[in-house]
């Protein structure tokens, strides 16, 4: 079977339905787990068609031949002459401690919080321990502390960078910053004048130590678009306004300087060809204002997040002009987004979140 990407004509959608009425929050009540990849065999049932959708409904459980899921890739960590920035959508992660601001999803025992941090540690570390990671979905700076804290991670003395603020599901965006490669010297929250942001950008200021360029100043700004949910047609002409006022802030800073760094990253909720995208990409700078990092990535490669069956690309870093001379490797890691809701209780990093990471390298220096 062929992958179908954004763009691609899909047909229909078939549903195989698994009788099931709660929403699933973990591998433990599907009544069978598929990833990517794998074959449903002996599907067997009538066809049906409700609220809009065309339904397979099995006469008995059909038959799945998967493989072992293939082992974590791990990327090189930077070299003394490079630095990394990676974008991670964190999905919920909330801890157990009170208060829990939503209902939906529930609050974590301790023991199963703590063992979702160790998974996403072991995919923080396969991306390579990225200098700068900007997160989403995350409920406050003590999260990311407890995160950075994990045993796979405490080598790379990872600070966190976070501030709350206003959306109504208490998820905010943060940094987790390597403290043994660099030094975070400025932060702050760049909220809209008209209170356009439920997740607003955060813009750190970061010093990055190199072996023969020395310390290095970039700017990294993590942003969480508002979502689709409510119709891609109603919702757009928002992300396209929180693009607008990224753009702004990206101008001010080349103002300043024009051979800047600077880094918009994050689970912009929209696609590579999006008007958002464009809105941050266009600009009066020679060279556009904002280079796409995966602009080289091969498209069936070139994704993120699968919706109902189309893999498409949510999750983005763009650089300045100045900055994209320097990349030296960008990927999406699909360690997510193809594989099935986990069981509770699981060690497996697969599925960690909902989203894929991506990942970029920089070399400012050397051959």
């Amino acid at each position: 079977m062929t992958r179908v990407v954004h763009g691609d004509p899909t047909g229909f959608l078939i549903r195989v339905d698994d009788g099931s009425l709660v929403r699933h929050q973990d591998g433990s009540t599907l009544p069978y787990r598929v990833r990517t990849g794998d074959q449903v065999m002996d599907l067997t049932g009538p066809l049906a068609y409700t609220f809009g959708n065309y339904k397979v409904e099995p006469l008995a459980p059909p038959r799945v031949v998967s493989a072992p899921p293939p082992p974590l890739p791990n990327l090189p960590e930077p070299g003394p002459d490079e630095f990394s920035v990676a974008t991670f959508n964190l999905e919920n992660l909330f801890d157990y401690r009170d208060p829990h601001p939503v209902s939906d999803p529930p609050k974590p025992t301790r023991r199963r919080y703590e063992g979702r941090l160790d998974r996403i540690a072991q995919v923080i570390t396969a991306l390579g321990a990225p200098t700068i990671v900007g997160v989403q979905e995350v409920e406050n700076v003590q999260v990311l502390e407890d995160l950075a804290a994990r045993p796979a991670l405490a080598g790379y003395d990872y600070q966190a960078v976070l501030i709350e603020g206003p959306s109504s599901r208490g998820i905010d965006v943060g940094f987790l910053v390597r403290g043994d490669r660099a030094t975070v010297v400025g932060a702050g929250q760049y909220q809209a004048p008209e209170g356009l942001f439920s997740r607003p950008p955060l813009m750190i200021t970061v010093t990055v130590r190199t072996a023969s360029a020395g310390d290095v100043t970039v700017y990294a700004i993590v942003n969480h678009f508002i979502s689709k949910a409510g119709g891609e047609a109603l919702t757009e002409p928002r992300r396209v306004k929180e693009a607008q006022w990224n753009a702004h802030l990206v101008d001010r800073l080349l103002a300043r300087d024009p051979g800047a760094y600077v880094v918009v990253l994050g689970d912009l909720n929209d696609y590579y060809d999006s008007a958002p995208l464009r809105a941050l990409t266009e600009g009066e700078t020679p060279g556009g204002r904002l280079v796409h990092v995966l602009a080289g990535v091969p498209r069936e490669e070139r994704y993120s997040f699968i919706y109902q069956g189309v893999s498409q690309l949510l999750d983005h870093i763009l650089a300045t002009p100045a900055l994209a001379e320097h990349l030296v490797q960008a990927q999406p890691l699909h360690v997510n987004a193809d594989y099935p809701l986990p069981e509770p209780d699981s060690a497996d990093p697969h599925r960690a979140a909902d989203h894929d990471p991506v990942v970029a390298r920089f070399r400012l220096a050397g051959p």
